[in-house]
């Protein structure tokens, strides 16, 4: 806390002087004629505070990123990052998140941060490959009027993303659309490309069409026979302005009641899913937690409470934390008003090279189990020769999963105790405490270690069928049998992949780092890995009635 106390006195500093030169101008955030440096210092330190300052300040260029955190880059860093400058990769880090890099910091503590500095600085393979990257998830790729890879139709081109039957993912015209910062990582990096989603933020704000759209959305979920899931996503959910968040919410309130009176007059086995899960999926507790206003929390507990009546039973945020150094007093003081709210927060890590560390998952685990946080997946790094800098093998991933995370297997005499967590999201908190110290776990694994894979869903159930003459393991994926799938999936068959980096590649970069080789000799047995089963805390509430056997939106 001390270290980034300092660490928000230095950008705080650098940012008074942009905003008295105005280098950066704004509205809303503008100092009075005559006041000292001292108290515009103050006013800095008050907005520090309000999320929309962040965003309005947000690093969106090499030199000035190199300023805030104290000209500490060095040249072979600055040279790549003038390189992804020219090649046209947008730059968008708020100041928030800036101040939990280390900078100045005794020699023990200079690469404990590296988990989230590699989110903010872009490594050489993702310079040289921009321009030449391809969406890693076929779904993400839809022509108008034809199904999806996983076969499914779509309401509208951009606004509805779908692969399982039960879950509708909602991308909305808003502000949602964008994020508080670019993570080096971003899944979208090909639609960058092309200069879309370049964080040109009022550019994004919802116009007339979107409330057209909203109600096409929502036509077609009303409609569709198996969806029980909504995740309202982006970009970022929680980027969206409360006067939208509501909307959408509140659309999909009136959705899910008409939906579930129809269904009151039909015959069992020809009923249709209801609404059971609303989810929002963002960044922001992380990234950029002053989000998390009073007022957003109630927009989220009244929604909690009406839609509790028709049905709904879970209540989810799904985050993204990628370190325990990320885990503040102010992403604490944001979860705490999500869970009062009735929200269940879980978290989604991405298993990057640097998040790969033994003992890195499991720290994270116990610290967001500390503030009530419970995980639900372990990504493996996707994509292809863009992420290689970032890539940690999927033997590493078995590993982690055989070796690490067994430290919080739950006894199965507590999982019927869990599955009841989410809809008493208001003690959370205590509830794992409990759950930890009568089962004599240090955290709650209830994450699955999975790769998203093209067309074919998450899944860690693989084996090697080959290797390159450089090392690279090919792999052959099989889909997760514990879940339902599109029908598709039975023509799709198993996918192979040819990992972008072997694991002796992989084991030189953790000794980069600071690792002992030694500590992950057992990573070469790991050429079969196998998907863990769901834990039941994610299992969806079971109907009432018999569920038809059609399935609508659905085209082969």
């Amino acid at each position: 806390m001390e270290i980034r106390r300092k660490n928000k006195d230095r950008i705080i500093g650098v940012l008074v002087g942009k905003i008295e030169t105005k280098e950066v101008k704004s509205k809303r955030f503008v100092f009075p004629e005559g006041i000292s440096r001292e108290e515009k210092t103050n006013m800095v330190e008050q907005w520090w505070d309000d999320y929309l300052f962040h965003l309005r300040f947000a690093v969106r260029d090499p030199d000035t990123l190199n300023e805030l955190l104290g000209n500490s880059l060095d040249q072979n860093t600055m040279s790549i990052l003038y390189k992804a400058k020219k090649q046209g990769i947008p730059f968008f880090v708020n100041p928030y998140y800036l101040s939990l890099l280390n900078v100045d910091v005794p020699e023990e503590l200079a690469d404990k941060d590296l988990a989230i500095r590699y989110y903010v600085i872009y490594s050489k393979q993702l310079v040289d490959e921009f321009g030449h990257i391809v969406a890693w998830e076929k779904e993400d790729i839809v022509e108008p009027g034809k199904p999806n890879a996983a076969g499914w139709i779509l309401p509208t081109r951009h606004n509805v993303h779908r692969r399982y039957p039960e879950v509708g993912i909602m991308i909305p015209d808003t502000m949602g659309r964008a994020c508080a910062g670019l993570c080096a990582s971003c899944q979208r990096m090909y639609d960058f490309q092309r200069g879309n989603l370049n964080f040109n933020l009022d550019k994004l704000r919802p116009d007339e069409r979107w409330d057209a759209k909203l109600a096409l959305i929502m036509k077609y979920w009303e409609e569709d026979t198996m969806l029980r899931d909504i995740l309202i996503t982006g970009g970022d959910a929680l980027m969206s302005a409360d006067k939208s968040i509501e909307k959408i919410l509140d659309a999909v309130y009136d959705m899910a009641e008409r939906k579930r009176n129809k269904n009151r007059e039909l015959p069992d086995d020809q009923k249709v899913a209801e609404i059971l899960r609303v989810r929002l999926g963002t960044r922001l507790p992380a990234y950029l937690p002053q989000r998390i206003t009073e007022n957003l929390a109630g927009i989220l507990a009244r929604f909690k409470e009406k839609a509790s009546r028709i049905g709904i039973r879970q209540f989810v945020v799904q985050t993204h934390f990628q370190s325990p150094m990320e885990v503040t007093p102010d992403a604490r003081l944001g979860i705490s008003r999500l869970a009062a709210a009735g929200w269940t927060v879980t978290n989604q890590l991405v298993f990057t090279a640097a998040a790969s560390r033994r003992g890195h998952t499991a720290k994270l685990r116990k610290v967001l189990n500390d503030v009530g946080v419970l995980p639900y997946y372990t990504f493996s790094v996707k994509g292809y020769m863009e992420n290689t800098f970032k890539f940690a093998t999927n033997a590493r991933a078995a590993q982690e999963q055989m070796e690490e995370k067994v430290l919080g297997h739950i006894p199965s005499d507590f999982r019927r105790r869990i599955r009841g967590f989410p809809e008493e999201a208001e003690q959370m908190v205590e509830n794992i405490n409990q759950l930890r110290q009568v089962a004599g776990i240090p955290f709650l694994a209830t994450d699955r270690n999975v790769l998203n894979l093209p067309g074919v869903g998450k899944s860690m159930t693989y084996r090697v069928i080959g290797i390159t003459r450089n090392g690279r393991r090919i792999l052959e994926f099989d889909h997760d049998h514990t879940r339902s799938h599109s029908p598709i999936i039975e023509k799709i068959g198993k996918f192979v992949i040819i990992e972008s980096k072997s694991i002796a590649a992989y084991l030189d970069q953790l000794e980069d780092m600071g690792e002992n080789k030694k500590a992950y000799e057992s990573i070469w047995g790991y050429s079969i890995g196998e998907t863990e089963p769901r834990m039941s805390i994610y299992e969806y509430p079971e109907f009432d009635y018999q569920l038809t056997s059609q399935i609508s939106n659905f085209e082969a």
